[in-house]
């Protein structure tokens, strides 16, 4: 019994650790430049009305735990998803056909399912976090987008800021939304 409980202890204590690992980021293409995003809009559109394809993601690592990077546009106003990789890791990674995901679609898909605000990282690491996308950067533009439109951008600057661990700007940020009202 005591074995038992030993091993229920060590798959619980390594399996969070798959979850807390830096992430590859998906790619925005905006004003001419690619730049990573800390910010996943291909995961809000999966759910009931659209599951996610069984089998198309191969998550070989933990640095990609959604199993692929998706590259991303704004132009016209509209965020577009322009292609998906597979999430091997590896520099080579197959692209995965948009039809795979959007059937009788070629693309580049007008992202109207998305709402809510890309995250750019720019200028100097001033904390590196091993988890998600918890490092924090100089500066960080937002930019907000609502079912698939661009509707404005700003520049958040972190250099002079007191560094907070992800789960006091998570915390803080959510106490922001509130107090704005928006509720995203």
């Amino acid at each position: 019994m005591k074995r038992l409980f030993l091993v229920i202890i060590l798959l619980t204590a390594t399996s969070g650790q798959a979850f807390a690992t830096a992430q590859f980021p998906d790619e925005l293409i905006y004003k001419g430049k690619t730049y990573p995003i800390f910010s996943n809009p291909l995961e809000s559109y999966f759910g009931t009305a659209h599951p996610r394809p069984e089998g198309l993601f191969p998550a070989s690592c933990t640095a990609l735990w959604r199993g692929y990077v998706a590259t991303w546009k704004i132009e016209e106003d509209a965020l577009y998803l322009v292609k998906v990789v597979a999430g091997t890791c590896a520099a080579d990674a197959p692209e995965i056909p948009l039809t795979n995901i959007f059937p009788g679609s070629k693309g580049p898909i007008r992202a109207d399912w998305f709402t809510g605000t890309l995250v750019v990282p720019q200028g100097e690491i001033l904390m590196y976090v091993h988890m998600g996308y918890g490092s924090v950067y100089e500066k960080e533009l937002h930019i907000k987008i609502d079912k698939g439109r661009f509707i404005r951008e700003s520049l958040i600057d972190n250099s002079g800021k007191p560094l907070l661990d992800p789960y006091q700007r998570e915390l803080e940020e959510l106490q922001k939304l509130k107090n704005d009202g928006s509720g995203r």
